[in-house]
């Protein structure tokens, strides 16, 4: 572990924040297969006793709680639009104001993705969230086809309705036209506990955001750090501004234990 990230573990207030898929959950061919890496559960709840340990994930916040389920974290779910302060089964999960009007145009496009795209692309997979939600077409017999009918069929549609559409790795985001990212709920997490170090971990696109308003927190005077978790499709540009890169979900929740072990032999 190199004395830069040692260097921030050193911080009070302390915070951990990760990205669940590609970080600390292997990439799954469906997203209801995803499951935490062995250890991983065990080491964020070590790190929750000497620090502030978030996820922010793109998936809903409830989906997101489902595979880390462990109590004591924040849960940010769709990119920063939900928190939860805790499992959602005994905490509430608020809504940002702002995303509220994008409730119901969300849920029309993603009608429209089940009514016209699910028959014609085999394997595609509609996944619902409080605001829009994701498509994935992994499982397309020809990927990069399906990508293309996908974003044909939605471009003038969500147009119309004001909403956002993104990708990441072989999926396509319906978002609220927000300038809500992984970026900016860090910065909320970061200013929500006071913050005077702060590590993040992703490895995906949406993630880029996250390291880069790492670099932002530093400029302001932060202890911080970010780290890219690298896949063969892993965007450069994420691999470019990470302060330190490894190598697979395995040698991130590697990192975490070695971390934990850190925190804690520092508070000792």
């Amino acid at each position: 572990m190199s004395k830069n990230i040692s260097a921030v573990l050193s911080q009070h207030p302390l915070g951990l924040v990760f990205d669940i898929d590609g970080t600390l959950s292997p990439i799954a061919p469906t997203p209801d297969k995803a499951y935490l890496y062995p250890g991983a559960a065990q080491y964020l709840e070590q790190a929750s006793r000497f620090a502030h340990v978030g996820i922010i994930t793109g998936r809903a916040v409830t989906d997101g709680a489902r595979i880390v389920n462990v109590e004591g974290l924040t849960y940010v779910g769709t990119h920063g639009l939900e928190w939860c302060q805790g499992l959602p089964s005994t905490h509430d999960i608020a809504l940002i104001p702002e995303a509220v009007p994008y409730t119901k145009p969300g849920q029309e496009l993603l009608d429209l993705a089940e009514k016209e795209l699910v028959p014609q692309i085999p394997g595609l997979i509609v996944q619902r969230k409080s605001i829009g939600g994701t498509l994935h077409y992994r499982l397309a017999p020809d990927p990069e086809q399906a990508r293309a009918t996908i974003l044909a069929t939605l471009k003038e549609p969500a147009a119309r309705l004001h909403m956002h559409i993104d990708e990441g790795k072989r999926v396509v985001e319906i978002l609220a036209p927000l300038t809500i990212n992984k970026g900016k709920a860090l910065r909320r997490f970061v200013e929500h506990f006071a913050l005077q170090g702060v590590i993040f971990a992703g490895d995906d696109r949406t993630d880029l955001h996250g390291i880069l308003e790492i670099a932002r927190l530093r400029q302001d005077g932060y202890a911080a750090h970010g780290i890219a978790v690298q896949h063969p499709d892993t965007p450069a540009a994420l691999l470019e501004h990470a302060d330190t890169v490894v190598q697979g979900v395995e040698a991130m929740v590697q990192l975490l234990q070695q971390m934990t072990i850190d925190i804690s032999e520092q508070k000792a």
